[in-house]
Formats: structure tokens, C-alpha cells, sequence
């Protein structure tokens, strides 16, 4: 990834997802709606210096529906801070549910690019491009974006809050479904450190974390766990998979996002000694 400061303003933007209004993620970040429909294509190709931007500018200009606009004091804090929005990015996918991409970087916002504007590639390696609808965001997405993602942001200084948010931003990257789903449990299985009686523990932890007030909801989810956990390691193992893998796949994707938005609301990751004493 490859990122330039200039200046103390800069734009990064993004498709998979649109926003209804402006809104605050950090001091220096905000995610805004953005518009690229006045952009014909040689207009949009004349604000690249490098044939690769050309490529990548060619391929998502079109699918522009929100950007980050990021503030600093100096090129160098610039560009950290539009390096460290990539996070951003990625929580916003894991989230959400999403696939939102941060291919190309502007000196002006979307609405306001010409022939003037200096538009680059991020990265060449084409992630996010679908043919997917982007997540619109509704009002109480926003709410609770402005009430929680400082609290997810804070959850990224540990490592295994990391790795499953980039699981679950980045499985669907992969073509084969037994890759997407050893991603995804790759996310599941690093948030808890089960190690010993896996299936039965990582079950048990799971359904305690997701639902500590609820008996009926923590059998259903123990239950269904399993049999997850089954499908995960005759995916991961090459054996054949009982049942349709692709729907596994989703479930387990959502169980994933389902896992993050506890540990974002209890601002904490889960405990393995605490919740199988």
C-alpha cells in the first residue's frame, strides 16, 4: 500500500459502502458521502501520472460512493494518519458486513475532482471490486457508529481483535470456499485460545459470550457452533462437507461479525477462563 502526505488535507476514496451524513471517526478522520457522477473517463484518466493508476482509477472511479476526509498538521502526520485509515476501512467491512475498498487517494474530494486533481493508486491489488451493492448506512448505523467506533478503534491495539477484524474483512478476497471459511475461523478461533476440547469449549465460550442472559439462546448458539465447527474442519482438512459449505461460509461470517460487536460493546475481548471456569 502506498500512501502520499501533501499538504494538511487529503482524501481517501472508497466503494462498499455510502453514508447519509458526515461523521466523526477520530480527530483527524471523518467519512463522508461522496460523488463522482460529474467525472467522464478521459477526464478521470488525465488525473494520473502512472499507467497503474490509470488501471485502477479506470475500475473504481465508478463505483466511488463515500471517501475519508483526513486533516493534519503536517505532510509526515498526513500521511500516518491516511496510512492508519486503512483500519478504518476494515472495521467499517468487518462492521458492517461489507467490503469496503480504499483503492485510490485524492488531493480534492470526490465532488470537486477535474483535470487538476492528482489522483493515485493506494494499492494495485484490485480489492473490492464487485459487483455487490454498497451498504447503505441508516440512521441507526451512524448512531451507532458515533457511540461505539472509538471504542472498536481502541479494541485494534490487540492483536486478536486485529486478526479477526481483517478475517472478516478480507474473506471474500478468495474464489474457493474452503479458504474463505478457514479465514473466517482463523478470526473465530483466535478471539477465545481454545486449545484444549476445542469444539466443545469454543461452543460453550461462544454461545456464554453472545448471549449471558439468555439459556434458550445459549443452547440454540451452542448447538449451532458445532456444527460449524464440524463444517470448518472438513473444509479446512479436505474431507468432503456435510451440507451446502457456501451457506457455512455465511453463517459463520455473521457469528464472526456477531463476535465483534459483542467485544466492541463490552469493550473488552472475550475471556476464556471467565466464561468455562
Amino acid at each position: 500500500m502506498q500512501i502520499i502526505g501533501t499538504g494538511d488535507k487529503t482524501y481517501i476514496l472508497l466503494s462498499g459502502i455510502e453514508v447519509p451524513t458526515e461523521i466523526c471517526l477520530t480527530e483527524n478522520v471523518k467519512l463522508i458521502p461522496a460523488d463522482t457522477s460529474h467525472l467522464d473517463f478521459n477526464t478521470a484518466v488525465s488525473t494520473c501520472s502512472q499507467p497503474d493508476d490509470i488501471a485502477v482509477v479506470s475500475a473504481f472511479i465508478p463505483r466511488i460512493t463515500a471517501q475519508f476526509e483526513i486533516v493534519a498538521s503536517s505532510p509526515k502526520e498526513l500521511a500516518t494518519h491516511a496510512w492508519n485509515s486503512s483500519w478504518d476501512a476494515l472495521l467499517l467491512s468487518a462492521i458492517f458486513h461489507t467490503e469496503v475498498s480504499f483503492n485510490l487517494q485524492s488531493d480534492t474530494e470526490a465532488s470537486l475532482i477535474s483535470s487538476e486533481t492528482n489522483l493515485r493508486a493506494t494499492n494495485l491489488q484490485f480489492q473490492g471490486l464487485t459487483k455487490a451493492s454498497p451498504k447503505e448506512l441508516s440512521d441507526e448505523d451512524v448512531t451507532w457508529i458515533n457511540t461505539n467506533f472509538n471504542d472498536a478503534r481502541a479494541l485494534l491495539e490487540k492483536e486478536k481483535f486485529q486478526t479477526a477484524v481483517h478475517c472478516l474483512a478480507s474473506y471474500r478476497w478468495h474464489s474457493m470456499p474452503r479458504i474463505k471459511i478457514a479465514v473466517l475461523w482463523a478470526g473465530i478461533e483466535g478471539m477465545f485460545g481454545a486449545s484444549t476440547e476445542i469444539r466443545f469449549r469454543l461452543s460453550l465460550c461462544i454461545a456464554r459470550f453472545l448471549h449471558p442472559n439468555d439459556a434458550d439462546a445459549r443452547k440454540h448458539k451452542f448447538e449451532l457452533v458445532k456444527k460449524l465447527y464440524n463444517s470448518r474442519s472438513s473444509a479446512v482438512h479436505g474431507a468432503k462437507v456435510k451440507g451446502d459449505l457456501n451457506q457455512a461460509v455465511e453463517v459463520s461470517a455473521k457469528l464472526l461479525m456477531d463476535l465483534i460487536h459483542q467485544g466492541v460493546i463490552e469493550r473488552a475481548m472475550p475471556n476464556e477462563e471467565i466464561l468455562v471456569p
